[in-house]
């Protein structure tokens, strides 16, 4: 039996008459042909694809012997495991082990667009077991995170058994995998965490993570923090590995790189959208980080 035939067999879908005519496979994306020479040995993608519901349905699942990847890019669903509903609010990434689960998936607040991906192969079990791991983890992602970048060249990555793309899936998974897990490990473990880092500069890190678009100098963290910015830098930089100010324009560049990828805005869009008042600056920048232009860098990828 195919991996497509066992998982419309695990799903049962309950809708109203108008979506009756959905294939269960609709839910699913699209199934990509697997390389024999990797099957079950690096991590790989069985079916995944961009999914919109813009109707109240129920999804059942039965155990399907793969992982699952879900990350809600609009509206809210939820998860209901063994009676308990957990919400899959915007920018919630889902990690679900379903060869140990039945579950149910419920769309909540209409349209819900979703990311959703099957995973075979290996290394599951090893980040699993790095964490208190019940079945299912949820991790709310930032919107300029490099998980979310890496999910979305998944989508575009071929579904054929070419060699190299599988390589490639591996890597892409691998890298998702490693944030998601090292992000949990972290939150699992606050005292130690507090330990390293002062509260102030998780404040510190997460404002510079959520306002990117905003012009930023090293007096203003003086006023916002209320001590010198030498002392700022020195413990951001201990605390983080740069200093903010490098922190900001890796942030930046990074969420350049995301909008290249997944959107057709011109680069100077971009470059004012990931806060460079100056198209030419932000040129430069991204050359000096990436080794090419912002646009060759684009049609680079989408080759």
């Amino acid at each position: 039996m195919t991996f497509r035939d066992q998982y419309e067999n695990a799903l049962t879908v309950k809708a109203d008459a108008s979506l009756e005519s959905i294939p269960v496979s609709y839910f699913a994306g699209v199934f990509y042909e697997q390389q024999k020479d990797c099957a079950d040995r690096i991590p790989s993608v069985l079916c995944g694809g961009s999914v919109k519901i813009s109707e109240p349905l129920t999804l059942s699942y039965a155990p399907l012997n793969c992982r699952m990847l879900l990350y809600t890019q609009e509206g809210e669903g939820t998860l209901v495991v063994d009676g308990q509903r957990h919400p899959l609010k915007t920018g919630t990434l889902l990690y679900l082990d379903r060869s140990r689960l039945s579950f149910s998936l419920l769309s909540s607040l209409l349209p819900w667009r979703f990311i959703i991906f099957s995973l075979g192969g290996g290394l599951f079990p090893v980040y699993e077991s790095l964490i208190s791991f019940d079945g299912f983890l949820l991790s709310q992602i930032d919107r300029h995170s490099s998980i979310l970048r890496n999910l979305k060249q998944l989508l575009v990555s071929e579904t054929d058994a070419n060699l190299a793309a599988k390589l490639r899936d591996a890597g892409l998974i691998t890298a998702v995998l490693t944030e998601l897990f090292a992000g949990t490990a972290v939150t699992e473990s606050p005292e130690e965490g507090q330990k390293k880092y002062a509260p102030y500069l998780r404040e510190l890190k997460h404002y510079i993570d959520n306002h990117l678009d905003r012009p930023l100098k090293l007096e203003d963290l003086e006023n916002h923090c209320h001590m010198s910015k030498y002392r700022i830098c020195h413990e951001f930089s201990t605390a983080f590995g740069m200093p903010p100010i490098k922190y900001l324009n890796k942030k930046r560049l990074e969420a350049a790189e995301n909008l290249l990828l997944s959107t057709q805005k011109k680069v100077h869009e971009i470059a004012l959208a990931a806060g460079y008042e100056n198209t030419n600056h932000f040129i430069h920048l991204f050359k000096k980080e990436y080794g090419t232009t912002p646009q060759a860098y684009r049609e680079a990828h989408h080759t």
